[in-house]
This record gives structure tokens, C-alpha cells and sequence, in this order.
């Protein structure tokens, strides 16, 4: 008994004593594309009181090892770079059985993850230690980005993409011939817009990182209304036979009638939120003198000699409907890219709107784009929409920075037409236009075409025009555009 005492004990020692430990021992390398990183680290610490040797490692055929060193001294450790073979397809679960000598058993590593694609051409070998994985943090990952017809699934070649991360564009890239675009891609939450001439743009909105390197964007084509078939008529036809059916008594249904002019239910008024405007100075604006058609200007032109001093008042809808398909984004990117080029005799005010209306920017110049940028990041969503109330906002405020030889005008950046709020803003806006010529102008961000009509009635009296935005190249010039024919000395 005391002899069988003694070997329990022994065996138990030799098991305390074996303390050779991995810093993990599994790990999920996720979807994997071409260019995806396919080896990782593993460190192994000696924390015993002895000098411990790595013996021998125990693999699958497909994978591959470097190690950084065999002898591990106490409280030393050594690096085994492990590498998964991703030259085929498929999910996969690769057991690594590690020997050391502080142990009879191993240290096993589990190696998951799903190779989504083969590399054209993949390395078998395992890199040096010249060569580290990147670890989890603002390092660049090989991101994937492939572009599809959502209907045949056959890529679409020179599709253009854009990349948005932290309210910025990151790049625009292009398909290749496989409908691909590989970019090294700092980690992030990125909104990535895919667009492609006779295609409805798409896009996708998500992290990006080591397992999430791969993004697969859809587009379709606009559905195509099929031509009634010809119909022939017969000038010579036969006379019908008419058969009389007896005359029943049916009962009479009262007659339903909508009212399109009531007044809605009333509404509970939110309060408007106005913040003082600084005082203008004014700007001596030069006569026009050059004959050159607007049409023959250059695009990037955009001087004083050319186009008047800008008072823009914006109205943003940053109501829930904006929310979803990337409007918001889409709104952003478009007064990014118009801040950009503005100048700093030019003023812009910004309005946003929900259920309640308040001010986002009041009269700041175009030298301080960081300001008026750094506002604008914050816009987010949420309830519904009281676009006649801030309507009545903007002319206020456009009127305190008005000048008559300026180029006045109050943009609004929408999805859909308003559901609460004041109900005259067609008068506000008639009246303006034609008493100081402050223009109205309308930017639907994908909208309907029932919202398209609307807005180009509601236009019409502003003397504006409406201007659709729905890929991410219309966001980078539409507005720009819009200001430069409004603003042109020639007009």
C-alpha cells in the first residue's frame, strides 16, 4: 500500500512539473480568400525550474512550421509559426500535437478556418520570421471585395468601388476581370459602395478584420416595364348578341369620399431650436464681364471672376427613413465633398430636421471645413419628419446672412416628402423666390418616383432644380454642380 502510495505521489509530481505553456491553443483564421494571411504564431514558455527541449511536432501533411529556437531555458520561451495549406476549398480542422520534455503528453494546437477561394498561386512554404502576422489592431489587412450580377452570379468587371471609413473616403478602386478588387485595408467599420453603369448601386456596411476580409456586394439591373402587346381591332366585326339579364334590386352603398384638403389632426408643436448668427461682413462682388457659357467652363472652376459669393443654407432630413440603404451616408459624402471646394468668402448654415429642427451650423466660412466636416459626422437618425417647420428655419436664417448681389439659396437633402409640420412652406418658399430670389433648390437621395414628382412641383416655385442622388459618384459632384449654375455670374 505505502509503495503504491509512493508511485501515485511520484507520478503526480512529475505532473506539476510540466508546465510548459502556449500562449493559446486553437485558433480560427475565418473566411479566407486569396492574399488572406494563412500562418500564425504560437509562443511556448518554459515555467519550470529546469532547461526543457522541444522534441519533435506531430502535423497534418498540409501543414508547415519554422520554429525560432529547440531549448528553452526556465522561464524562456520559443515561437513555432504554424502555416495552413490553402490550396483547396473547404472548411478545415487540423490538429498540431506538440512534444516537449517536461511530458509524455502533448500540447495540441487546433487550426480552424474556411478557405472561400484558392489562391492562383498559393505558398506551400512557411515564411521566415522576417515576415509577422499582423495582430489585432489598426494594422492593414488584405481586404477582398468581389462584385456580382445578382441574378446570373457572373462578376462585373470595372465596377466602381468606394470606400468609407470614420465619415472619409478611404479610395476608389475598380473590378478587375474576376469582378475583384484586393486593397490592403486598415481595421475599421467601413460603408463600401458598389457601382456599375446599367446597374442599381449596392453596398455594405460592417467591420473589417483578419476574419472578416472578404466582402460580396450584389448589384441588379433596374427592372424593365414589358410593352403592352399591339391590339388589333377589327373594323368589319360581327354584331354581338345581346342577351338581357332581368333586372335584380340591389342595395345602394353610401358613396365613400376622400377629402384631399382636410386639415390633418393637429400635432403637438416641438420646440425650434435657432442659435445666433454671427454678423457677415460684406464682400464686394466684382462685375461680370466675361461672355463664356456656363456649358464651356471648366467642371473645377470655381471663382470669383466666374461664380458670385455663396449664402447656402442646408436642410438635412436625418429623420429614421434615412437610416437604411446607405442614405445617410450618401448625404454625408455629399457635403464633404462640397465643403472641400468651398471658398472662404462663401457662408454655409446647416439645418437638420426630424421630429424637431435645430441648427447644426449658423453662417460658418468656407475656410473652416474641419468645423463644418466635424458637424456633420455626427448627424444621426431618428424619428419622423417636420420638413415644412424647417423649412421656415432655413429662410429665417438664410434671410439674416442675405446679401442681393450673393447667390441665395436653401438646399434640401431628403428621401421622401414630410409627414408633420408646417403645412405652408410652398408659399415661404414662392415668396423668397420672387421678393429677394432666394433659390430652393431639392436633393432626393434615392427617391421614389412619386417623391420625384412631388419635389419638382415644390421646386418649380423656388426656381430650383432636383437633383437625384443615388451612387456615390453623383454624391462627389451633383451638389457641387448645382452650386456652380446657381451661383454663375452669367445666369
Amino acid at each position: 500500500m505505502r509503495v503504491l502510495l509512493t508511485l501515485i505521489l511520484a507520478s503526480f509530481a512529475f505532473l506539476a512539473n510540466a508546465q510548459i505553456t502556449a500562449d493559446r491553443t486553437s485558433y480560427d483564421f475565418g473566411d479566407l480568400y486569396p492574399n488572406a494571411q494563412t500562418y500564425v504564431d504560437i509562443h511556448f514558455t518554459n515555467k519550470t525550474d529546469k532547461r526543457q527541449f522541444l522534441l519533435t511536432i506531430d502535423k497534418p501533411r498540409d501543414i508547415y512550421y519554422i520554429f525560432s529556437g529547440k531549448t528553452m531555458e526556465p522561464d524562456s520561451s520559443i515561437t513555432i509559426r504554424l502555416k495552413i495549406n490553402d490550396s483547396q476549398k473547404g472548411r478545415f480542422t487540423n490538429d498540431i500535437d506538440i512534444y516537449f520534455s517536461d511530458s509524455r503528453d502533448p500540447v495540441t494546437i487546433r487550426l480552424t478556418g474556411n478557405i472561400k477561394e484558392v489562391a492562383s498561386n498559393p505558398l506551400t512554404a512557411c515564411p521566415d520570421f522576417n515576415s509577422n502576422p499582423p495582430a489585432n489592431s489598426a494594422y492593414s489587412y488584405g481586404v477582398t471585395i468581389k462584385v456580382i450580377d445578382s441574378l446570373t452570379g457572373e462578376p462585373i468587371r470595372r465596377s466602381r468601388v468606394n470606400v468609407i471609413n470614420n465619415n472619409s473616403l478611404e479610395g476608389t478602386y475598380y473590378t478587375n476581370k474576376d469582378g475583384i478588387v484586393h486593397e490592403d485595408i486598415p481595421l475599421g467599420y467601413y460603408y463600401i459602395a458598389a457601382e456599375k453603369e446599367a446597374y442599381l448601386g449596392n453596398y455594405h456596411i460592417g467591420y473589417i478584420n483578419f476574419q472578416h476580409n472578404y466582402v460580396l456586394i450584389k448589384l441588379r439591373q433596374p427592372e424593365v416595364e414589358e410593352e403592352e402587346p399591339p391590339v388589333y381591332v377589327d373594323n368589319n366585326p360581327e354584331p354581338p348578341v345581346i342577351e338581357e339579364d332581368p333586372i335584380l334590386d340591389e342595395p345602394i352603398e353610401d358613396e365613400i369620399v376622400i377629402d384631399f384638403n382636410e386639415d390633418p389632426e393637429p400635432e403637438i408643436e416641438e420646440p425650434v431650436i435657432i442659435d445666433t448668427i454671427p454678423e457677415i461682413p460684406e464682400v464686394v462682388e466684382p462685375e461680370y464681364v466675361n461672355d463664356t457659357p456656363f456649358e464651356d467652363l471648366p467642371d473645377t472652376l470655381f471663382d470669383q471672376a466666374h461664380f458670385r459669393t455663396n449664402n447656402i443654407t442646408f436642410i438635412l432630413d436625418v429623420s429614421s427613413s434615412m437610416n437604411g440603404n446607405g442614405k445617410l451616408e450618401l448625404l454625408k459624402q455629399s457635403m464633404y465633398e462640397l465643403t472641400a471646394v468651398l471658398r472662404p468668402e462663401d457662408r454655409i448654415s446647416i439645418i437638420k430636421y426630424s421630429s424637431t429642427v435645430s441648427i447644426v451650423a449658423d453662417g460658418l466660412g468656407g475656410e473652416e471645413k474641419d468645423e463644418i466636416n466635424e458637424r456633420v459626422a455626427k448627424l444621426r437618425t431618428s424619428s419622423s419628419t417636420a420638413g415644412g417647420d424647417a423649412i421656415k428655419v432655413a429662410y429665417r436664417i438664410n434671410n439674416r446672412i442675405y446679401a442681393p448681389k450673393k447667390n441665395n439659396i436653401v438646399i434640401m437633402i431628403t428621401d421622401g416628402a414630410f409627414n408633420r409640420g408646417s403645412k405652408d412652406y410652398k408659399e415661404i418658399i414662392e415668396k423668397n423666390y420672387q421678393g429677394k430670389g432666394i433659390i430652393f433648390s431639392v436633393v432626393g437621395i434615392k427617391t421614389s418616383e412619386y417623391i420625384t414628382e412631388h419635389m419638382d412641383d415644390i421646386v418649380e416655385t423656388g426656381g430650383g432644380d432636383f437633383i437625384q442622388i443615388r451612387t456615390m459618384q453623383d454624391a462627389k459632384t451633383k451638389i457641387f454642380h448645382e452650386i456652380r449654375r446657381t451661383s454663375f455670374r452669367g445666369r
